[in-house]
């Protein structure tokens, strides 16, 4: 038997500007914690937050994201 489980998953600023490009190492490990935590909790899709301040040239409070993710089974082989 095999089984392939694909777990995809999109962030946006809240602001709806572009993700600064030095924020997505940071966005990508906060989005696989809380979804391996959420998968644990027997959730199979869900929404993200994270609040990223990286650099001098954000804002003093950070940049919001929000995302979500689902998971999408394939059939048993």
């Amino acid at each position: 038997m095999e089984r392939t489980i694909v777990i995809k998953y999109r962030w946006w600023r809240k602001d709806r500007e572009s993700i600064d490009p030095e924020h997505m190492d940071a966005l990508e490990e906060r989005a696989e914690t809380d979804i391996f935590k959420m998968i644990a909790a027997g959730f199979l899709e869900g929404l993200l937050e994270d609040n990223v301040r990286m650099h001098d040239s954000d804002p003093e409070d950070g940049i919001e994201y929000l995302g979500s993710w689902e998971i999408a089974l394939d059939k048993y082989e």
